[in-house]
Parts: structure tokens; C-alpha cells; sequence
């Protein structure tokens, strides 16, 4: 599949119109609609609702366009590890990240390395836990950012790698808000109702925790699995389909709760927290690495501030 189709679309559904994204993508309109259907061929289904009179994707297709921006940014990612790989020597940093924590987090840690040292050149890979868990154990990544809960143990040997707790967030019970502005789905449900679920996968970090949460006789609750995935923004966007509720991380979704589209689904006892750790190898000889350990321990102090 060729990479313009995905920039096409991700264009399109970012302008809201196929006059604006042929003219971003110096094509005409009808060879961006060609594109866009030879997209749809590609995947088996349609992300533009043809039916309409204003410009509308589908259901698939809203869910389609953040794993589509996901697709370009590894891509992109990749392109330019490749072109600096042998340029830039002692000056790379490589980090691996949870989606959610690269998307939040990370931006802040990033800034206080730049006020440290020069010519800084980070190179961040964004996955799922086990397969950032491989990069830092193969010796891939210098950093690794993940979520971690005293009740949840990481396969990551204590005498190889060591962490600073830089941040802190929870999982939060959300839906959107129904006809009456009330929550659309709302714990514990019932055995006659349960309630649809949009999960993580069982053996996930996150889907362990709230399996943990559910199975406990103090939260006792009934729901129906309907959807899974590992990311936390592709479950954001099925809970915005009206498909279920969905544990999502607080930090990813303030702007959600202002705005009023998403609502609690439960209240705060079915919250669960969680650290964000930063892992790395216990020897830190460089100068680089001791101030970039300087800049981890200053977040991990103002959490106490």
C-alpha cells in the first residue's frame, strides 16, 4: 500500500473537506477521491459517508484515523533513524514509551533536556508495554516510560535496570454523556443490563489492573466485553462511538471531561493508579546520562511539592 493514501486521508479528515485537502495535497479532487477509494478497497470498508450532503466520515472511518496517524508517525520515526543512523554517535537518545505517556508526559521531559544539554537528538519508539519491555532488555533503547502499579510486576530484572517514578495518573471509568447529559453507562450495571465494555487486552498491563479491579468483591460490577485493543486512543474513539465505557488514562482525557464529551462511568473508587516510571540501566557514567537522571529526579521531586 503506498504511504500517500494514508497521508491523503488523515489529511482529508483533518480539513473536513476534499476542496482544502486537494489543494494540502496538490492533487485534484478527483484523483484524491480515486486515492481515498483505493484506500477504502485496501481495508475492506468505508470511511467516508458518501450518503451525506456535508462532508462525514463513518464510523470505521473515525475509528480508522487515529490508528492511521499512528502508522505515519512510526513510519516517519523509522525514515529518520535510518537517515541520522551513524550521524549522530554519542548525541542519540533513544526511549521507548507507552502510547499514552508519549502523548503526555514525554513532551515535558523532553523540554527540560533541552534547556540541559546541546545538540540533543531523541529517538522515541511508541508501543505497547511488552514490546518497549524487549527494546529496553535487548538493549535497543537507552529510556524506557511505562506504567507501573505495586500490584502489577514487570518482567524487567531489578539487577540490570533501575526506575525514578517521574509522574503519576489513574485510570478513569468514562462514557459519554447520553440524550440527558448524564453518563450513557454508569457502574455497576446490572445482571439483566451489563454494561458494554471496551477493553485492553487481558495480558496488558492496564487490562490486568482492571481485571484486578472488577474480579474484587468490593467492586462488584456486571459488563459485557464487546471491543479490544492495546491503545488507549483507539478505545477513547470506540467510547466516542457510543460503544461501551472504557478505563482510560485521566491525563489523556482532561480536555474531554472540560468539553463535556466524555463523563465519568463511575465514581472515584473505581479509579486505579498508577506510576509512570522512567527504566534505565544502573550505570550512569556520562555526563549526558547523569543530567539527563538529574532532569528525571527533578520531576519525581515536585510530585511530592
Amino acid at each position: 500500500m503506498d504511504i500517500k493514501l494514508l497521508e491523503d486521508f488523515v489529511c482529508l479528515a483533518s480539513l473536513g473537506s476534499f476542496t482544502a485537502a486537494s489543494r494540502e495535497r496538490h492533487v485534484t479532487q478527483s484523483a484524491l477521491s480515486r486515492r481515498v477509494k483505493s484506500l477504502e478497497a485496501w481495508l475492506g470498508t468505508e470511511l467516508i459517508n458518501r450518503d451525506s450532503n456535508q462532508f462525514n466520515l463513518t464510523p470505521q472511518g473515525r475509528i480508522f484515523v487515529p490508528e492511521a496517524e499512528v502508522i505515519l508517525r512510526r513510519l516517519y520515526n523509522a525514515r529518520e533513524a535510518a537517515r541520522v543512523l551513524g550521524t549522530n554517535g554519542d548525541f542519540e537518545i533513544t526511549v521507548a514509551s507507552q502510547n499514552s505517556i508519549a502523548q503526555t508526559l514525554f513532551p515535558d521531559w523532553v523540554k527540560r533536556l533541552e534547556t540541559r544539554l546541546d545538540n540533543v537528538y531523541v529517538r522515541l519508539i511508541s508501543e505497547k508495554l511488552g514490546d518497549c519491555i524487549d527494546l529496553l532488555n535487548q538493549g535497543h533503547v537507552n529510556y524506557m516510560f511505562c506504567y507501573a502499579n505495586e500490584a502489577l510486576t514487570l518482567p524487567l530484572d531489578e539487577k540490570k535496570f533501575t526506575y525514578t517514578t517521574v509522574g503519576k495518573d489513574s485510570l478513569i471509568p468514562v462514557t459519554v454523556p447520553g440524550p440527558d447529559r448524564k453518563p450513557l453507562f454508569s457502574l455497576p450495571g446490572t445482571p439483566a443490563k451489563p454494561l458494554p465494555f471496551v477493553a485492553y487486552a487481558h495480558d496488558s498491563v492496564f487490562g490486568k489492573a482492571i481485571d484486578k479491579l472488577i474480579q474484587g468483591r468490593s467492586h462488584e460490577c456486571y459488563l459485557s466485553r464487546r471491543y479490544e485493543n492495546a491503545y488507549s486512543h483507539t478505545l477513547k474513539s470506540l467510547v466516542k462511538e457510543k460503544l461501551g465505557l472504557a478505563w482510560l488514562p485521566q491525563s489523556s482525557i482532561s480536555a474531554d471531561f472540560e468539553d463535556g464529551s466524555l463523563r465519568r462511568a463511575g465514581d472515584q473508587r473505581w479509579d486505579i493508579a498508577f506510576d509512570i516510571r522512567l527504566y534505565y540501566h544502573h550505570a550512569a557514567a556520562s555526563s549526558r546520562e547523569i543530567t539527563i537522571l538529574d532532569a528525571s529526579e527533578e520531576m519525581a521531586a515536585e510530585l511530592s511539592t
